[in-house]
This record gives C-alpha cells, structure tokens and sequence, in this order.
C-alpha cells in the first residue's frame, strides 16, 4: 500500500483502508479491469480523491471519506479527463438551452 500524505493522513488512510488498499477504480479509466474482477487492482502510488470527478476544487475539498476513493495515476487521468469532458459537454448543453428561451 502507498504511504499517506504529510496533510490529510487520517482520511487518507480511513479511504484506502475501506478500499483495501488498492485503487478503488471500477471502469470510469476505459479499462474494463476484466483480470481483477471489475475493479483495478493496483495499489502503489495511491492518491484519495472524488469518486466524481466532475465535482470542483472548491466542492472536492470539503468532502469526507464517504465521496471520496483511491486511484491510482494510471486510472485516475483518463477518468479525470473524461468526467471533464462530459462536464464541460453538460455545461455547453445548458448554455445553449438557455440561449434557446
């Protein structure tokens, strides 16, 4: 298991304790995780974050450890990257609703 972080220890390693040590990515990647049963199994290298990735900064930081899971780096940017993109799609399609009426 990864070492927790200098700030935050202790939701850290509440998290990735629930998580059992191992990334807690399901899929939301683009990888099926298909050799581990659904779910990735890696466990070095941990970061604690949402488990959306579309919430903002200022949202992300005050979430407890019940929003929050492990990712590893490999899972984490494409996931982060796609919920991005499906916010800012969202976002888009609001505004141009509006824009309608």
């Amino acid at each position: 298991m990864s070492r927790p972080p200098i700030v935050g220890a202790d939701l850290w390693s509440a998290v990735a304790t629930r998580e059992g040590g191992t990334c807690g990515c399901t899929g939301r990647c683009g990888r099926r995780h298909a050799d581990s049963g659904g779910r990735c199994d890696r466990h070095d290298g941990l970061i604690v974050a949402p488990r959306d990735l579309s919430v903002s900064l200022a949202v992300a930081v005050g979430l407890g450890a019940a929003d929050l899971t492990t990712w590893c780096e490999r899972c984490h940017r494409p996931a982060l990257s796609a919920a991005t993109k499906s916010a800012a799609a969202a976002r888009a399609e609001h505004i141009e609703a509006e824009a309608l009426f």
